[in-house]
């Protein structure tokens, strides 16, 4: 909402972004064209919209690249400069106090301004890369493809029954979907209560979404000392009772041993007195 709010563009998907792109193709070829503006002000220039596509999909390229020579790691790797910049240029934004200025026709005169999405849009564009192919396989933005599933394995459910990680699906998409709705409905709040622009309001977001993506590498691949804490932990919870079993058994197979060793014994002594 805050991105659209600034630039009239997404910076977390490319869905929404090439409907704009084409109505604002249209709109420059047929500048008395009324096409309708659910958000009050001018369109932006076409160029701006492919310009917006191109940095999102730098951003999945660049994880595919990263993920190749850091296997496992891909995120978090650019996790770091991509979330540093996002918060350069959000404290930029704050330091600044500027905002956009768009003339009758559509075209951007602050162009600096305009270029700050650019900042913004791959770090998305690694979330969305590291998702599909990571162990969530899945979107964390786009709402479509969630309610299709939901849909679809909610009559699943009616009729023969789902299965676990069919449930566990349904328990995502439904989690994805208010997320969403509720980071919508905060970001309007806050762009209201703000100045104009909000700026400084996505301060946090790219350090969040830095911790997310280390996370994301780090607890599908653990590092050999995060394994080391976990099977301690895991040994710590065995119950008493666990501790009484394994003792127990390990007490069994030292008897069963014992009785071994002595029936060989008495065997020995019987072939000695048979001689």
């Amino acid at each position: 909402v805050i991105s659209f709010a600034r630039w009239s563009v997404f910076a977390t998907m490319c869905t929404g972004n090439f409907i704009l792109l084409g109505r604002a193709i249209m709109q420059h070829v047929n500048n008395y064209a009324k096409l309708g503006d659910p958000f009050k002000g001018a369109t932006m220039h076409a160029g701006f919209y492919a310009m917006v596509i191109m940095a999102w999909s730098l951003g999945a390229a660049a994880y595919q690249w990263s993920e190749s020579k850091f296997p496992g790691r891909g995120a978090s790797v650019l996790s770091i400069p991509l979330g540093s910049l996002m918060l350069l240029i959000e404290i930029l934004l704050v330091a600044s106090e500027s905002s956009p200025n768009v003339d009758e026709s559509g075209f951007v005169q602050d162009n600096l301004y305009c270029l700050t999405i650019v900042a913004y849009a791959p770090m998305f564009g690694v979330e969305w890369a590291a998702c599909a192919a990571g162990r969530l396989a899945t979107n964390t933005a786009a709402a479509s493809g969630h309610i299709l599933a939901i849909s679809t394995l909610s009559v699943k459910r009616c009729t023969k029954g789902l299965t676990a990680a069919e449930t566990v699906k349904i328990q995502m998409g439904l989690g994805i979907l208010a997320g969403n709705l509720l980071g919508a409905i905060l970001g309007a709040l806050v762009f209201l209560l703000m100045p104009t622009g909000a700026h400084g309001a996505l301060l946090p977001l790219g350090p969040v979404l830095a911790m997310l993506f280390w996370l994301h590498d780090h607890l599908a691949k653990p590092l050999s000392w995060v394994k080391a804490v976990q099977r301690r932990h895991r040994t710590s919870k065995k119950s008493p009772r666990e501790d009484l079993e394994n003792t127990n058994a390990g007490v069994s197979d030292a008897n069963a041993i014992d009785s071994d060793e002595d029936d060989d014994d008495d065997s020995d002594d019987d072939d000695e007195m048979s001689k």
